[in-house]
């Protein structure tokens, strides 16, 4: 029966975050096949992480997705490469909610979330991983790619980030 759960899962996510996920690939990628190659490596990894998927709604479905998508991507840009990607540089996170959407008739809570959408996307999807998706640091590390240690510093860093525009707007 657990791999029917399984495939289910992984047919949901698929059908709800294909394009999505390809998007972000691409950007990183700037090239179809290396994309596509990229969107079926996050597929593998989503689905022996399964469990973390099911249950799910589907935007939240979409967002992780994506992070795994956009960090397998990345990694094939660096094998690629052999140079590190400036992850700082990489665009926003498809498939998230806008900041202006955020903003409409919501509380402290919901400007929390808005703070979130604009922080750097390195932290943004630790922090993301690791709040709406109740993950370890050792599981984050595993999804982005990344030691630890580096994921208790972005961890930091995007509490940081957040102290520091919690009072007024971030430009």
């Amino acid at each position: 029966m657990k791999d029917n759960g399984r495939e289910r899962t992984a047919a949901v996510v698929w059908e709800t975050a294909k394009g999505a996920m390809y998007r972000a690939a691409y950007s990183v990628l700037k090239n179809q096949e290396d994309a596509e190659d990229a969107v079926m490596d996050a597929m593998v990894r989503i689905i022996k992480s399964e469990e973390k998927f099911s249950g799910l709604a589907s935007n939240e479905m979409t967002a992780m997705a994506v992070i795994y998508a956009r960090n397998t991507a990345i990694n094939i840009y660096n094998a690629n490469r052999k140079r590190p990607f400036p992850i700082e540089e990489l665009p926003d996170v498809p498939g998230m909610t806008s900041a202006e959407e955020e903003a409409e008739g919501r509380d402290a809570e919901e400007r929390m979330l808005r703070l979130i959408e604009l922080m750097p996307p390195s932290y943004r999807d630790a922090l993301m991983l690791k709040v709406r998706f109740g993950m370890s640091v050792t599981e984050i590390a595993e999804v982005l790619g990344i030691g630890s240690g580096a994921v208790r510093t972005r961890l930091s860093r995007a509490r940081q980030w957040l102290k520091k525009h919690e009072g007024g707007e971030v430009t």
